[in-house]
């Protein structure tokens, strides 16, 4: 994608800021809403639990005192004392369980033994004392709870209970799994009173009866009914009550897809280990059967104070999710009406901005291109925006006074340049032919050829000769510089002999210096490598300047290896010495004009930091390039290569 320019970027920034700002309020909103709406509903369905929780114990409040009734009634009293008359007890008891719509009610005596039941196959003589309401009652008080019964107490207390109570296990997303496929016990509510003597007070007996709520869909119904007015929401059920034993559904109004009663079914794992395992209430959202629901589960406990079940009241969550969609569009409209004023405001300020700044721009390019006249004119709409352009004004003024300035003295320092270079180059020119001679001269004074010297005298020959060939260095070096400042340093390549037109010469030149300190020189190269195409002074100084480094900072009686070779692009050479080698992190200043190593070797040894300069400098005239490398206490090596313009030029 291309620049922007300042007009798109500032709305760019502007539309990015306000979607963002917009999004943010959106998602805050969302959040919000979603919280409170959801809040509200969890109070409600805690307030529903609450509502389903006084009906449940109601009812159990019901039963009790019906029977509490029932037990102070003489004939009652009177069959116990007599053991007469159990026929019409029988059919008078039966008439009351009829009316209070009990399961079964059953009356026993002061051991516990049942005396009569009021439902087929009115089985009598067994023992209930085992039960703890029954127990309680016993000893003259009144028990009334929610209790497990088990099969075969059922099928004594009449027909079809046991049937009633049997729930086959189905199969429910996101349940614990059991081992167990069916429940053959039932969950009842029972209240059991004493039947007292009112002559002596002493308990004749028990009277207890109760609802078996497996099954019992009138119940749950009843509770539905007094909680929700609203039955259904889009065809399904808004509101649901269902009565677990343990985790299993025994009686519910929440329905299969198939329109049946979820008997059977299965709570879900988190609702089980909250509910039955932590013995604490469910108020949250829960997977139940096949929905959604906002939930609130509550444990069920028997007069041991064990959970045997769990009392649970839901409203279904899509009402309130499509409750918070609906206030979320009616939001949407007048924040989305709101982004698009911002925007456009936006574009209109993006416009008054841009502007001037193109014609800062335009103006810009003007100065760059070296028109310093150019000056921007016109009013801006803001005042800082008019304040840059007076400042911009004013530089340009500033930038053509200090151009006019700059060119003048440019042009003095030029002159001054030229003039030093000018009197360095005639200098070191008129020194070079003198100093030769005296070189010459010094050479022989040392070595004894215009006569035998005594050991000071041999002492200040080998002084003066280093002297002179310092100064020889320091003059070519100088002259060599004068013409790279002046632009003078030409290339003329030709094909030379590189032993025989560069290498001998150079050598014969430096001889003097290897003898003095004792060296000897090794040359190594390929067998082809006789001709090379390059400027041949150039090149011979660029081998000199290499040659007298490596003798200056080489070992005394080292060795000097000259290396040759060439590859199809390029040739190479190099010169390599033994001493005490150049630290790694001095390479990156080796080539630059007026550098000295901090070495030992280089503190002893004067010269004017030019000479690699120079010879970097004729290298890269040539199209070459130079390099070293080096290993501290052992060797250097300067290695440079020059590009092969015609290979049939070697």
């Amino acid at each position: 994608m291309g620049r922007f320019t300042f007009q798109q970027k500032i709305f760019l920034y502007f539309t990015l800021a306000i979607v963002v700002l917009g999004l943010l309020m959106m998602f805050l909103g969302a959040y919000l809403i979603s919280k409170t709406v959801l809040r509200e509903a969890q109070d409600r369905v805690t307030l529903d639990l609450r509502t389903a929780h006084s009906v449940y114990a109601n009812r159990m409040q019901a039963i009790y005192l019906a029977l509490s009734l029932i037990s102070e009634q003489e004939k009652v009293v009177y069959v116990l004392q007599e053991s007469q008359n159990l026929d019409q007890l029988q059919e008078f008891l039966k008439q009351k369980r009829t009316n209070l719509e009990l399961d079964f009610l059953t009356l026993c005596d002061a051991k516990g033994k049942v005396v009569l039941r009021t439902q087929p196959p009115y089985l009598t003589g067994d023992s209930c004392s085992s039960s703890p309401l029954i127990q309680k009652a016993l000893q003259g008080e009144t028990g009334v709870g929610t209790i497990i019964l088990a099969q075969e107490m059922l099928q004594r207390e009449g027909e079809g209970l046991s049937s009633q109570a049997y729930v086959h296990f189905v199969q429910t997303p996101r349940a614990k799994p059991r081992a167990e496929e069916a429940e053959t016990s039932g969950m009842c509510i029972m209240a059991a009173v004493p039947v007292m003597d009112f002559e002596s007070g002493r308990v004749r007996g028990v009277l207890y009866g109760g609802s078996l709520i497996n099954r019992n869909y009138a119940l749950v119904d009843y509770i539905r009914d007094a909680i929700f007015e609203e039955k259904e929401y889009e065809g399904r059920e808004f509101g649901t009550v269902t009565i677990f034993q343990w985790d299993v559904r025994i009686s519910t109004n929440v329905l299969r897809e198939d329109g049946a009663r979820a008997i059977g079914t299965r709570v879900s794992e988190e609702v089980y280990r909250r509910v039955l395992e932590e013995r604490k209430a469910w108020l949250e959202r829960a997977f139940v059967v096949h929905d959604w629901y906002i939930s609130a589960y509550k444990p069920i406990f028997d007069p041991n104070h064990n959970v045997i079940g769990i009392l649970y009241v839901g409203i279904l969550e899509d009402k309130y999710i499509d409750i918070r969609n609906g206030i979320l569009l009616s939001l949407l409209l007048p924040v989305t009406i709101g982004v698009v004023i911002v925007l456009v405001f936006s574009y209109a300020l993006s416009r008054d901005l841009s502007h001037p700044v193109r014609k800062l721009v335009c103006g810009t390019q003007k100065i760059a291109s070296g028109d310093l006249d150019y000056r921007i004119s016109g009013k801006a709409k803001y005042l800082e925006i008019e304040q840059l352009t007076d400042y911009f004004n004013h530089m340009a003024q500033a930038l053509k006074e200090r151009e006019e300035e700059l060119r003048e003295t440019n042009e003095n320092l030029l002159r001054v340049n030229r003039n030093y270079m000018e009197m360095l180059g005639f200098v070191s020119h008129e020194m070079k032919n003198p100093l030769t001679n005296m070189l010459m001269s010094a050479y022989n004074l040392r070595d004894g050829i215009v006569g035998k010297l005594t050991e000071k005298q041999k002492i200040m020959g080998s002084i003066l000769v280093r002297s002179c060939e310092r100064l020889q260095d320091m003059i070519k070096n100088y002259l060599d510089l004068s013409r790279i400042e002046k632009g003078e340093l030409e290339t003329h390549k030709q094909v030379v002999d590189f032993e025989t037109h560069i290498f001998s010469p150079v050598l014969d030149e430096v001889k003097g210096q290897l003898k003095s300190k004792g060296m000897k020189v090794v040359i190594r190269k390929i067998p082809d490598l006789y001709k090379i195409k390059a400027d041949p002074d150039l090149l011979k100084i660029i081998i000199e300047n290499l040659l007298t480094n490596a003798i200056k900072y080489g070992k005394d009686k080292g060795e000097i290896r000259i290396e040759a070779g060439e590859d199809d692009k390029n040739w190479q050479i190099s010169v390599w010495n033994e001493g005490e080698g150049i630290p790694s992190d001095e390479f990156p200043h080796l080539f630059s004009r007026f550098t000295r190593l901090k070495t030992e070797k280089s503190k002893r040894e004067k010269g004017s930091g030019l000479g690699l300069f120079i010879t970097k400098e004729m290298v890269e005239k040539q199209g070459g390039r130079i390099w070293v490398e080096s290993k501290e206490g052992q060797w250097t090596r300067f290695s440079f290569i020059l590009p092969k313009e015609n290979k049939k030029n070697r």
